[in-house]
């Protein structure tokens, strides 16, 4: 619709040339001259929407040569000056065909422009609608937590990239038993963001008391792999534990838990290496054990705060998060949170969402 608008627009405006050249052109060969003018607009057009520079190369000398060519034609059929029929009627029959001719292109031209413009402002608002939609039902379903549950603090945020994350921070309870968690899904938009709704719900149906991490992520690979498209997988990190130091700790792909020990004044990673999620149907998965003295604190990063790249692409890297961390780790969890977050800045801006849990044990009253 746009190419033909274009292609109207200018064959206006090639009789329109006709009229400022001061040449008599008769009828026919004017209205080709039009059209001539407007199919090569169009292929110009055609050929800068698509970025099609070796189209531009090769048109300008075909336009060239065909210019020419017309040219030469018009000329030797033309007759001579004082041949010509430069009437009153003449003039005034050449003056409103070429003006009715060129009155209509603009008219077409301009309605298919607009109905171009109408149409797809239709489907841009359309599309801005649902994308502002599902991104308020992302903040619904990612805000940021903050829980005191059997002796531990709790914090986590999210921040997406975009309107809409693939980044799940949640904390779920079982009678004394809480489980606190991180999910990173692959990719970005609306289809990450339901990803991250399924894992939610999933997660929060755990088995009942007694059942591990383990068992909770086999059952989220076996849901996820039902239900996602071939090419999803999603990181994985969780935290569960109840009254007393002895927690217990999975990952599956993700980045290791950061472990600041308030006794020894050092951070350690906690890992245990499994594969994503959804992505074998078999797969088996382990969990660790984390012993969590008074003042500790975990945290659970995703890869947008350590994939943060400087203009050189260097990427940030655990090390400096550990250091912040270090340094940071008796102030309030949402200050900790903020510090990391503000590192990971420091190296380069933001491209990916960005996620922290924070869990701290309480020092006794």
């Amino acid at each position: 619709m746009l190419l033909l608008g274009i292609f109207c627009l200018f064959t206006s405006f090639g009789l329109v040339l006709n009229f400022v050249n001061q040449t008599w052109i008769y009828v026919p060969w004017a209205i080709s001259f039009a059209l001539m003018t407007g199919a090569f607009s169009m292929v110009w057009a055609y050929a800068g929407f698509r970025r099609l520079v070796w189209v531009m190369v090769i048109l300008f000398p075909i336009q060239f040569a065909v210019s020419m060519l017309i040219g030469n034609m018009m000329r030797r059929n033309v007759p001579a000056y004082d041949q010509m029929d430069f009437s009153r009627k003449a003039v005034t029959d050449k003056l409103v065909i070429e003006g009715v001719f060129a009155m209509f292109s603009i008219i077409a031209g301009y309605a298919l422009v607009v109905g171009f413009i109408r149409k797809e402002g239709a489907r841009i608002f359309a599309t801005t609608a649902e994308v502002k939609l599902a991104a308020e039902v992302h903040h619904a379903l990612v805000p940021a937590i903050s829980e005191k549950l059997s002796g531990y603090e709790i914090y986590g945020i999210s921040i997406p990239s975009g309107q809409i994350g693939g980044d799940l921070v949640d904390v779920a309870e079982q009678g004394r038993q809480w489980t606190a968690y991180v999910a990173d899904v692959a990719g970005h938009g609306v289809p990450a963001g339901m990803i991250m709704a399924m894992v939610k719900s999933a997660t929060r149906m755990r088995p009942p008391n007694g059942a591990g991490l383990p068992v909770l992520l086999a059952e989220l690979n076996r849901v996820l792999l039902s239900t996602s498209a071939p090419n999803v997988f999603v990181t994985f990190a969780c935290i569960t534990g109840a009254e007393g130091s002895n927690l217990r700790f999975a990952l599956a792909g993700h980045l290791p838990v950061l472990h600041y020990r308030n006794r020894l004044q050092i951070v350690e990673e906690k890992l245990v290496r499994n594969l994503p999620l959804a992505i074998v149907a078999d797969a088996q998965f382990e969990d660790g054990y984390i012993e969590c003295e008074q003042g500790d604190v975990l945290a659970i990063l995703t890869d947008g705060l350590t994939e943060s790249a400087d203009s050189k692409g260097h990427e940030l890297g655990l090390e400096p998060l550990k250091e912040v961390l270090l340094k940071s780790a008796k102030n309030p969890l949402q200050q900790i949170s903020t510090a990391l977050r503000q590192r990971s800045l420091q190296q380069g801006k933001q491209v990916d969402d960005q996620t922290v849990l924070l869990v701290r044990r309480g020092l006794p009253v």
